[in-house]
């Protein structure tokens, strides 16, 4: 196999996703070299067979694109770039790996009730435009910061028409008094004891519903946990991962063997590792 290039734009430096591709990439013996730069630049694309980018540079990698895909356009966010018939262009894999994993593991998924996401950056914005591709017609986006959720607000009604998006500050959630089908935190709680209390009474869920929280780490969820305390049905950040993982390789044209069950107890094994201890 001839060698792969990864290269990731990321301001903070290698991410978990890269992390974990390098190490996958060595058990399996594939020849992939790796490469982080802070800030995006199309012209070293060129060198690379796929490039990864942190989906806060967003807002600076857009005005940089003549073409895009339909996802990208929508929803104003991009975090891969892949050539495609000699041309580079940009991709909204953290989308499709979040849909397949409702798709497959919340079949039941009762769209007619409230969907809610927290938080008010990208990710969130990308949960939120999934939900609306499900058919959910009112979604919650949750945040601490008012200014920040107007600017979600604003451009999820320009992309969704005919889906009630409402804003809801984080400090009013335990005062709800609904049933909605699922929650998907994209908040790191880790720091936030305030909103993990808050999001954990669950009063504003239906009984058997779904949650999912996206941070990866550390591996021991206490969101998730109570979750679960609350007769939620939880899904584990690492089906996402797993599911994100499936789409690269695929694109890579490399472990074609390797099943998305194996690659989800894989992740789970390096979260594990890698996870700070409590």
């Amino acid at each position: 196999m001839s060698t792969k290039k990864i290269l990731e734009f990321n301001p903070e430096g290698q991410g978990i996703f890269c992390r974990y591709l390098e190490n996958l990439a060595k058990q399996q013996g594939w020849d992939f070299t790796f490469e982080t730069h802070p800030e995006f630049k199309m012209e070293l694309l060129d060198q690379a067979d796929m490039a990864k980018v942190e989906l806060t540079l967003s807002d600076a990698v857009l005005p940089q694109l003549h073409l895009l895909s339909t996802a990208v356009r929508t929803i104003r966010c991009v975090d891969a770039f892949a050539p495609e018939d000699g041309k580079w262009l940009p991709r909204l894999y953290t989308y499709e790996a979040i849909r397949k994993v409702l798709v497959d593991c919340a079949r039941d998924l009762d769209v007619r009730l409230p969907a809610f996401v927290v938080g008010h950056t990208e990710l969130a914005r990308v949960v939120a435009s999934v939900f609306a591709e499900l058919g959910f017609s009112e979604i919650y986006v949750v945040g601490e910061d008012a200014e920040q959720l107007a600017v979600q607000m604003d451009i999820l009604r320009r992309a969704h028409f005919g889906i009630k998006f409402r804003d809801l500050l984080s400090e009013e959630l335990t005062i709800q008094s609904l049933s909605a089908a699922i929650i998907v935190n994209t908040v790191d709680l880790s720091q936030n004891k305030e909103l993990l209390n808050d999001l954990s009474y669950f009063n504003f869920m239906k009984v058997n519903g779904y949650a999912l929280d996206l941070n990866l780490l550390p591996y021991h969820n206490s969101l998730l946990e109570e979750a679960e305390r609350a007769d939620l049905r939880v899904l584990h950040p690492a089906l996402v991962a797993a599911s994100l993982t499936e789409i690269w390789l695929q694109r890579l044209q490399v472990g074609a063997s390797l099943k998305v069950e194996e690659l989800r107890e894989s992740w789970k094994k390096f979260l594990q590792e890698i996870s700070p201890s409590v």
